[in-house]
């Protein structure tokens, strides 16, 4: 995976407060449509939705042979805030968003289609309802939604694929493929480090993988409105898709445990030890507190150097503690579930700080 910058430097450290929301955008041979979701983009952050001062903009290019990467880098050059990411081969839109993840910095993560078909003006809505919700999803079907020039085919595979998820998985929601969807970090990171399918129906997985963690779900009704030159082929797709989630049910065991680092602090720690910790580490990791009284950092989407520096941190300013490197399984991780993600009663808004799970 290669990356280049664009817009402004990013800071190695306090990241988390430099900006609020990532939005990662997924791309594949979108150079000929760059051009018209971004200027939905930017008709959102002249209206108020979207701050660029504090929103970096992650754009992944899933290994197009056209000039998808040199377009986004044009057309993106004006925000202060961007990351360009090239996989060197197509993986698939799933596998395209995990990447995006896996380096957002900020303390809310969302991702939208590169053709904004999802109006990019309703971010404010998504980041608002995780205010009660570990995420929240796009609905073209909720109440209040509205979806434009919806093609007959789209539709009735829409519908069908959303009756076939919801008999096989313990989805229960209506639009699992809408193309909008926000976490707060430390939700998305270890959502997409247990995933494992990388195409359409990667979202399932995640939703899915949600359920089983009890996190809470909110669903955001869209305005929604079909742009030419979609890579979505509705018959075959929908074969596909359905394999996947048939395959993600069945490779559930095969998923690398999260590293985790068992933290056990001095019996002088504060009651609040937990969320002491969580407010000097890396913003996105899941802290939750272990049946013993120690505290349990998740590390999703680390490699070994990331989690032994998370360790390394972690004694450095959390003086006494013991901190022993171990692992969890998704069976594990179910099992203490459910997992909740909260901010304080009196935080400003979700975007000023990472909170832990507990």
């Amino acid at each position: 995976m290669s990356e280049s910058g664009g817009g402004g430097t990013r800071p190695d450290d306090g990241a988390s407060r430099w900006v609020s929301l990532s939005l990662v955008i997924p791309a594949y041979n979108e150079g000929p449509r760059l051009d018209d979701g971004v200027a939905r983009l930017v008709a959102a952050v002249a209206a108020g939705a979207i701050d660029p001062e504090t929103t970096e903009f992650i754009v992944v290019d899933d290994g197009s042979t056209d000039d998808t990467t040199e377009r986004a880098g044009i057309l993106f050059s004006g925000f202060p805030h961007v990351r360009l990411l090239r996989l060197p081969e197509n993986h698939g839109k799933g596998g395209a968003v995990r990447a995006g993840v896996a380096v957002a910095s900020a303390p809310v993560i969302a991702f939208a289609d590169a053709d904004m078909a999802i109006d990019p003006g309703q971010t404010p809505q998504f980041v608002a309802a995780l205010a009660k919700a570990d995420l929240a999803i796009g609905s073209r079907a909720a109440s209040g939604a509205s979806v434009n020039r919806s093609s007959l085919h789209r539709s009735l595979m829409n519908r069908a694929f959303n009756r076939l998820v919801n008999a096989l998985t313990s989805v229960a929601l209506d639009d699992t493929q809408c193309g909008f969807k926000a976490f707060r970090a430390p939700v998305a990171k270890l959502l997409f480090h247990c995933s494992v399918t990388e195409r359409f129906a990667f979202d399932v997985e995640i939703l899915s993988l949600a359920r089983r963690f009890g996190l809470v779900i909110a669903e955001v009704p869209v305005q929604w409105l079909r742009v030419q030159g979609s890579q979505i082929r509705p018959w075959s797709d929908a074969r596909s898709m359905a394999s996947d989630v048939v395959r993600a049910r069945r490779s559930a065991a095969s998923v690398a445990p999260v590293p985790t680092l068992s933290v056990k602090l001095p019996d002088s720690a504060p009651a609040a030890s937990a969320a002491a910790v969580a407010a000097f580490l890396p913003p996105g990791l899941p802290v939750l507190r272990g049946n013993d009284g120690g505290i349990l950092v998740l590390c999703p989407l680390m490699d070994d150097p990331e989690v032994e520096s998370t360790a390394t941190r972690i004694v450095a300013r959390c003086r006494g503690a013991a901190v022993e490197r171990t692992a969890l399984t998704v069976a594990q991780l179910a099992q203490i579930s459910p997992l909740s993600v909260t901010w304080d009663d009196d935080a400003a808004a979700p975007e000023t700080a990472t909170r832990p799970v507990r």
